[in-house]
């Protein structure tokens, strides 16, 4: 299994540095922005030079594949930068904002190559309005310039990276990443059948500490692509929200569609005023009142799409020690740590677990003051009232994103989804019960005194 914490480096310092047996290194091999992967070496030293020559003078040649039907056995060698015969592909998931397949089987001319015959690849999602919500959002950029510039430096697992491709370094509509198949290594927590337990929860809360400590109002946070300066705050899927409005009547109507049932119902019967008084014309309202109390709090990097779906974990199995992987990093962004929790448990957690939600911060927080004692500005009022804007800001989201999600479910192809928002949802709307968050938004909304 590679090692938890690869570098990136440059040609001129890699022949000179010295690694672990079981180091993974990540090698710059051009200006168009790829990676490549390269395992220290299982057989000698000559095999590491042997690909740093190879590859610094090399020049890449390919075009950001649309569709999966595009990645042809040539184009995959190009990007291994060794000769590919022949692969086949399935589908792993087809994303609310992005396409991820399989490319397994992989033949190489070279018998002996040390490649694994598993990748997976990550594409713009095909479904052109859902594709135009990731785009209005940043959603691709924020991605491939994470593990650009800042994968190396997070002290979380993250997959490790072949290549990184896409058509435009100020609103990207196309890329395209290679990455590790963590499936040979990892297991997938799945919202469904594999959900995460509370020790699962307690454990990922104190990785989360120290990511959120190193990253804590860093020079990091004013990176162009991260979004905004220092006085301002602005929700990663602020567009997607603030369409909640105009998409609200067709989102219930498709709900009800799926499901033969309102999406409003009596155990959480707050839902329905809450949603109707947001988008009664309030939604831009709300969401400055939001980014007020927001702007203030102090800073860190959050991941903001932590659900159970972005997580893997080390196989049983094995006999080593579980280690969990973050993936999708499409909503990277700066802000304060509450809103992290929101979208981690909201789907991913049934209600007699999240309702230990209180108890789960108090443990965050103690951790995170401790690593850094800075931090401890960020008071637990302050982390537990941000949770709560978080269900908020979430669900406005959801009720926009929905509309195009929602629409293909009665297709075998939306299968896996209908049965993933027809269970979780219902966990979300509970959490918003419980927190009292149509209670928050009349508040924001009031006139003031």
């Amino acid at each position: 299994m590679p090692e938890s914490k690869p570098k990136i480096i440059g040609l001129d310092d890699a022949i000179s540095s010295v690694y672990s047996a079981k180091f993974v290194l990540y090698c710059r091999v051009n200006t168009s922005r790829s990676f490549m992967h390269v395992p220290w070496p299982w057989q000698n030293d000559s095999y590491l030079l042997h690909y740093l020559f190879n590859f610094s003078g090399s020049q890449m040649i390919t075009s950001i594949p649309k569709r999966i039907d595009e990645v042809s056995a040539p184009w995959l060698s190009s990007i291994l930068e060794t000769q590919v015969k022949d692969f086949n592909t399935t589908l792993v998931a087809g994303g609310h904002l992005a396409d991820v397949f399989r490319i397994q089987d992989i033949i190489y001319a070279d018998s002996g190559s040390l490649l694994p015959t598993s990748l997976i690849i990550k594409i713009a999602c095909q479904h052109e309005g859902q594709r135009a919500i990731a785009t209005s959002n940043n959603a691709y950029l924020r991605e491939v310039l994470f593990f650009e510039q800042l994968a190396a430096e997070v002290p979380l697992r993250t997959p490790t990276i072949y290549t990184v491709q896409y058509d435009n370094p100020e609103r990207c509509e196309y890329f395209c990443i290679i990455m590790e198949d963590l499936s040979s290594h990892s297991t997938l927590f799945d919202q469904l059948t594999d959900r995460l337990t509370e020790a699962d929860i307690r454990k990922i809360n104190l990785e989360l500490a120290e990511f959120h400590a190193l990253f804590w109002e860093s020079d990091t946070l004013t990176l162009d692509w991260l979004g905004f300066p220092e006085d301002h705050y602005e929700f990663p899927m602020h567009e997607a929200a603030l369409g909640c409005e105009d998409s609200m009547d067709t989102f219930v109507a498709l709900w009800e569609n799926a499901f033969k049932q309102s999406p409003f119902n009596e155990k959480w019967s707050s839902l329905e005023p809450m949603t109707r008084l947001i988008c009664d014309g309030n939604a831009q309202r709300l969401l400055d009142q939001i980014y007020k109390i927001l702007k203030q709090r102090p800073r860190t990097l959050l991941h903001n799409d932590l659900r159970g779906n972005n997580l893997f974990r080390t196989k049983p199995q094995l006999g080593e020690s579980s280690e969990v992987t973050y993936i999708d990093w499409q909503l990277v962004a700066p802000g304060p740590p509450g809103l992290e929790f929101s979208e981690a448990w909201q789907h991913s957690v049934p209600p007699e677990i999240r309702r230990k939600d209180v108890d789960f911060l108090k443990q965050y927080h103690q951790r995170l003051t401790e690593i850094e004692p800075k931090t401890a500005a960020y008071t637990y009022q302050m982390l537990l009232e941000d949770y709560r804007l978080g269900y908020i800001l979430w669900w406005m989201t959801l009720i926009n994103l929905g509309t195009e999600v929602l629409k293909p479910l009665d297709t075998p192809e939306g299968s896996k989804a209908k049965a993933l928002w027809g269970t979780n949802m219902p966990f979300m709307y509970q959490a918003i019960e419980d927190h009292d968050c149509y209670g928050m938004v009349k508040r924001l909304l009031s006139p003031t005194p």
